[in-house]
């Protein structure tokens, strides 16, 4: 029995002298830093550490790491996941990374809000690959961008090799071409628009030029069938309007197309012309049989 006891004390010692020399004191005080200059240096102690702390993490107990040349995060064949409570980044293994999202499909993947601020008055975000594609944020007192939102694109034919485009202001005045903008939207230049414009209220122009065919030109060939000026008069006393124009009422309800009725006027004024110069000839044929009888 005494020997089945020995026996037993000398393998549990075996076990535990193997078991210090796998757990050494190098590998729990990172003797490998800086040739073991770290190992029981009391100034090295902020610099490295791994330990549990309950500040700042509202006195819950959280892990707290500190490592003076950088912290390296390797997978070489597989995804890094860091993940809070209600948070997570996620970085693939293809390196694309995702924020509250673990299968991101670009390589910034955000799944809500995000803020981009810089320690200055000015907040640059540079857009592509050239430099001077950028998005600037100007929150400055002197407003040297002009304030809100200033868009500069690159031109490499330009001055600066960048052209500053657009700008929406403070105030959320557009500006295309102008800083600072005076209206909603101040364009300096041409503007082209390809589909309709919309504008509910009064349009102030110095001059407007409208580009429409066919013109009313049509009314001066022989084969026009000019109205009757008695049909005319009785299509007016029915109806209150010039034939082929559209009705007060109407214009009313479904406005008025500034082309189409320019040409329509411009039918009507030529077919005006060709009554005037009718009844210029009868006029003329009456003189002659007028003064013919008087001799």
């Amino acid at each position: 029995m005494k020997k089945i006891l020995f026996a037993s004390i000398f393998a549990l010692s075996t076990l535990s002298v193997k078991a210090q020399a796998i757990v050494s004191h190098e590998d729990i005080f990172f003797t490998n830093l800086y040739s073991n200059l770290a190992y029981n240096n009391a100034n090295e102690k902020s610099n490295y550490h791994i330990s549990n702390t309950n500040q700042g993490f509202g006195g819950k107990w959280g892990l707290d790491m500190t490592w003076f040349g950088g912290i390296k995060l390797n997978a070489t064949q597989s995804f890094i996941n860091l993940k809070s409570r209600y948070g997570t980044i996620y970085v693939s293994e293809s390196g694309k990374i995702g924020i509250n999202t673990e299968s991101p499909i670009v390589e910034l993947d955000v799944a809500g809000n995000a803020r981009f601020n810089s320690y200055g008055e000015y907040t640059f975000l540079t857009l592509g690959k050239q430099a001077n594609d950028q998005l600037i944020i100007d929150n400055s007192t002197q407003k040297f961008f002009g304030g809100g939102y200033f868009f500069r694109v690159h031109n490499d034919s330009a001055t600066n090799q960048y052209v500053d485009a657009m700008i929406i202001d403070e105030n959320g005045n557009i500006g295309i071409g102008v800083n600072p903008p005076q209206s909603k939207l101040d364009v300096a230049g041409k503007s082209s628009f390809r589909d309709n414009m919309k504008v509910d209220a009064k349009i102030e122009a110095k001059e407007i030029k409208v580009t429409l065919t066919p013109t009313a030109d049509f009314v001066f060939e022989e084969n026009y069938g000019l109205p009757k000026l008695k049909d005319v008069e009785k299509f007016i006393k029915e109806n209150k309007h010039l034939p082929e124009v559209a009705s007060a009422k109407t214009m009313e309800k479904e406005g008025v197309n500034v082309g189409e009725f320019q040409i329509k006027l411009l039918q009507k004024i030529e077919e005006l012309t060709l009554y005037v110069i009718e009844q210029q000839k009868k006029i003329e044929t009456l003189e002659y049989k007028l003064s013919e009888q008087s001799k």
